[in-house]
């Protein structure tokens, strides 16, 4: 439904009362809620702006010669050597032992006194040398890697743990733990790895950085929380305000009823108090429709209280004239110009709710279509 034009409703009313009424004046409130809201973080906006470039640029302070922060004889280089010479030598030398005592005893079946214990020590030595070995190939696969990561740092001081591991071919969660071996072994002198385990920073200085730029972000986004619970709390409040004077223009009309119960006009006034009820109710519902009653509880419900106060005025004058009954009247069509206006702009106010039910509509009747479960399927 298209928003209906309520601009000229202000017109037609003062031109079908002003034969009734010289005049009548109204005071216009005015609200501007999302405005102030947009102005007060457009400034707040305007203060953080830059934070996030001087964040990702900690690369950009003056670069160090990465090699002053990397071993240059990492954990393993040496004794992963080691450990795979001995394994090795070791596999070979009790393996072959083991190897000939299994042949010796499966062939001839004879058991020397004392050759079970000689076996069990033997076989002993053979499973040490090869934990030796596999210990010296995993040391050596970390060294590889290692220099794989220093290829990948080049001249940079932070960078982000998920693009090494692409370079390494590793998965991300596997990367974070060999870096954080490699820090604690000394093999980077002055590495780190943010909380969030997001990013590796080579050295103390671009760490410290980084924590001095977090307390920042940490500060100003608690600011910012603050800011728009400041907001919302305003708007909470002015909205109450508005609502609130709504129900009392409300209740001014229901008084007025009462007092002119005898008139046709009271069923007339019951229809408008109704409708204005509705409306706020609504906005209760919804605060963001509460710009789209701006001007009817801060224009058209006042204008309408004058109008109505108005006729009680002249009803109780004992001589009821030409004149006053003229003036009457016009009040009452006023009154149903009114109530018309009102409705249209109730009936607004359920756009949204209509446009969510036909949506839901239109996903319930594609998913039971899905299903078979339209009367056209189980016609087939």
């Amino acid at each position: 439904m298209d928003k209906k034009d309520f601009s000229n409703l202000e017109d037609q009313i003062m031109s079908t009362v002003s034969n009734a009424l010289k005049a009548i004046d109204f005071a216009n409130l005015k609200i501007d809620i999302n405005y102030k809201a947009e102005d007060t973080l457009n400034q707040f906006k305007s203060r953080f702006n830059g934070y996030s470039e001087k964040y990702m640029n900690l690369n950009k302070k003056a670069k160090n010669d990465v090699s002053t922060y990397i071993s240059k004889r990492p954990a393993g280089s040496i004794s992963g050597i080691l450990y795979i010479l001995f394994g090795a030598s070791g596999s070979l030398i009790y393996g072959s032992s083991v190897l000939i005592f299994l042949i010796f005893k499966i062939l001839f079946g004879v058991v020397i006194i004392g050759s079970n214990i000689i076996f069990g020590v033997t076989f002993l030595f053979f499973a040490v040398s090869l934990g030796l070995l596999l210990r010296g190939i995993i040391l050596r696969k970390r060294v590889k890697r290692f220099k794989k990561y220093v290829r990948f740092i080049d001249d940079n001081n932070y960078f982000l743990i998920k693009d090494m591991a692409k370079f390494a071919r590793e998965k991300e969660s596997f990367v974070v733990k060999d870096l954080s071996k490699m820090i604690d072994l000394g093999m980077f002198l002055e590495g780190h790895i943010d909380e969030e385990k997001t990013y590796f920073m080579l050295n103390d200085e671009v760490y410290s950085d980084y924590l001095n730029l977090k307390k920042q972000q940490m500060a100003k986004e608690s600011s910012n929380e603050k800011l728009n619970e400041e907001i919302y709390n305003s708007e909470k409040e002015e909205i109450e305000s508005i609502i609130k004077i709504g129900r009392n223009y409300i209740e001014q009309i229901k008084n007025i009823r009462n007092d002119l119960y005898k008139e046709e006009i009271a069923i007339k006034l019951d229809k408008l108090g109704n409708i204005s009820n509705q409306i706020l109710i609504q906005v209760e519902k919804n605060p963001k429709k509460i710009q789209e009653v701006n001007k009817f509880i801060n224009h058209y419900l006042p204008i309408t209280i004058k109008l109505i106060n108005s006729y009680k005025d002249i009803n109780n004058q004992l001589v009821q004239g030409e004149n006053i009954e003229s003036a009457k009247s016009e009040i009452e069509k006023s009154i149903d110009l009114i109530n018309n206006a009102f409705e249209n702009l109730l009936d607004d106010l359920f756009e949204d709710v209509v446009l969510d039910i036909s949506t839901d509509i239109s996903v319930l009747k594609t998913l039971f279509k899905q299903e078979g479960l339209t009367e056209d399927d189980f016609k087939n």
